[in-house]
């Protein structure tokens, strides 16, 4: 307090000299404050669509990424329990979010598994999909036949199923098999012939796909579309 009043003291003095321009330098005028804030309004307002953006491409990213994991576990636990395994996508519901899940439980006496693709059961390994992703039917996805032609050498005769009408399935054998309903229930078996998923994501904001395959020896492969043509991650 003695050291301010004395400063104030020595401004108000005749000979103040270099002292009163010091005097005048105690803080910022209005103006200078205006454009501090017109430039940082400017600033945030050139970043913020494009902070947006990297998210949604996250969101949409990290939805295929999480997809794609299931599946490895519905793989993996399909060899390790000698049953076959779907992957699901089920939409959001009330308060429940759209969410993903391996159809585990419960496991009937009979060898089958799962609900049928209802409900995420307590012990299902399950993922939350951001709700500005959808899963999409092959009908509208961009350029599959590049995709296609990517994922299937050219002279098979095998077309990927779309997941959005029949879930992504493993068999004991470690590959994907299509579930065939029979006199005493539905099985599983690669031993039906070869069989592809494949799975599409869209961002609903941007407009950004993304997807997720399966070969019909069991890899799993992520992709993303790049206006023209298809990717690999």
């Amino acid at each position: 307090m003695w050291l301010e009043n004395s400063f104030r003291k020595r401004c108000a003095r005749p000979d103040a000299g270099i002292m009163k321009h010091l005097c005048r330098e105690n803080g910022f005028s209005l103006v200078e404050l205006t454009v501090v804030l017109i430039i940082v309004f400017i600033v945030a307002a050139l970043a913020i669509p494009s902070i947006v953006s990297s998210l949604r491409t996250a969101h949409l990213r990290g939805a295929a990424s999480d997809f794609a994991g299931l599946l490895e576990q519905a793989r993996i636990s399909a060899i390790q329990n000698n049953r076959y395994y779907s992957t699901y996508i089920l939409a959001a519901s009330g308060n429940q979010p759209q969410e993903a899940y391996v159809d585990l439980l419960p496991q009937s006496l009979t060898g089958a598994s799962g609900n049928g693709g209802t409900s995420v059961a307590a012990g299902d390994p399950s993922v939350v999909i951001s709700s500005d992703v959808t899963q999409q039917p092959v009908a509208n996805a961009p350029n599959t036949d590049n995709l296609k032609s990517q994922l299937l050498p050219s002279i098979t005769s095998v077309t990927p199923t779309d997941t959005s009408v029949t879930a992504a399935t493993f068999g004991p054998r470690g590959l994907p098999c299509t579930p065939v309903t029979l006199t005493g229930g539905t099985v599983c078996d690669s031993s039906g012939g070869p069989t592809a998923f494949w799975t599409f994501f869209q961002n609903s904001t941007t407009g950004a796909w993304q997807a997720v395959t399966i070969t019909p020896a069991g890899r799993i492969k992520k992709w993303f579309y790049n206006g023209s043509a298809w990717t690999k991650l």
